[in-house]
């Protein structure tokens, strides 16, 4: 599945050249790369419930706690959601055409590890609250929905309201995966105008007919040198999600 997603991703977004017409290209491919697969966590609701349907019965046998289940949990996903992280990034990020550095390419893959991680604590939590498939499905799917409106693709921070900025944008984790993504691609890049130099983007380039990829980054308010505190304050979120689920889980008997 995952295979197949990033084959489509590269292929839709194949090869974009560096100019300003692939800016918006650009964007979206960063976007769905990070959002799309983070959504795509609901797919672990029924095994999930399916774990914690043999918890439960092992627990009233006395065989082990709440602790022992979610710390194992998580232990056993995570080589699997590097290998789904690394493998989707060998495939997508270089049909794309991102930026082509190393360093790029595996802050790329930590960006979106960090986003399955977050996306599969997300599940665990409203899995736990809700022990039935079809409400589980519904309300992380609804979730999602709710990160991927309020992370600063579909309206910028600059321009989303109050209410929403500060309620739920900066708990939003897929909102720091972005502004990462971002970054790593566009911090560090130019772009030519095309050949009658008309620049969407104004910046210190502007006289050679180029555009400097912190112009883009500017528009939606970014800047670099953040990287350590948004990956903090997404391993915060991912954290809490879990305490949350094991709170859940300590406490409920069925």
């Amino acid at each position: 599945m995952y295979i197949g997603l990033a084959v489509m991703m590269g292929t839709v977004w194949l090869r974009l050249p560096e100019t300003q017409s692939s800016i918006g290209p650009f964007t979206n491919a960063i976007f769905f790369g990070s959002a799309f697969m983070s959504f795509m966590a609901v797919a672990y609701v029924p095994a999930f419930l399916e774990d914690r349907a043999t918890f439960i019965k092992e627990r009233a046998n006395g065989l082990y706690g709440a602790t022992a289940f979610m710390i194992s949990n998580f232990l056993i996903g995570l080589p699997y959601l590097f290998l789904i992280s690394l493998i989707f990034s060998i495939i997508a990020y270089w049909l794309n055409n991102f930026r082509p550095s190393a360093s790029a390419f595996f802050t790329w893959v930590m960006w979106l590890f960090l986003d399955l991680l977050a996306g599969e604590s997300l599940v665990v939590l409203m899995s736990s609250l809700f022990p039935n498939f079809v409400i589980a499905l519904a309300l992380t799917a609804f979730a999602n929905g709710l990160w991927m409106s309020v992370g600063g693709f579909l309206v910028s921070p600059k321009v989303l309201n109050v209410f929403w900025r500060y309620v739920f944008h900066y708990i939003d984790y897929q909102s720091y995966v972005f502004q990462g993504m971002m970054v790593n691609e566009f911090a560090h890049r130019t772009y030519s105008c095309g050949e009658n130099c008309q620049c969407m983007y104004q910046s210190d380039l502007a006289s050679q007919c180029m555009i400097d990829g912190k112009a883009v980054l500017a528009q939606y308010g970014y800047n670099e040198g953040k990287t350590g505190e948004w990956v903090g304050i997404l391993i915060s979120i991912l954290v809490v999600y879990r305490l949350l689920g094991w709170l859940v889980t300590h406490f409920r008997s069925t």
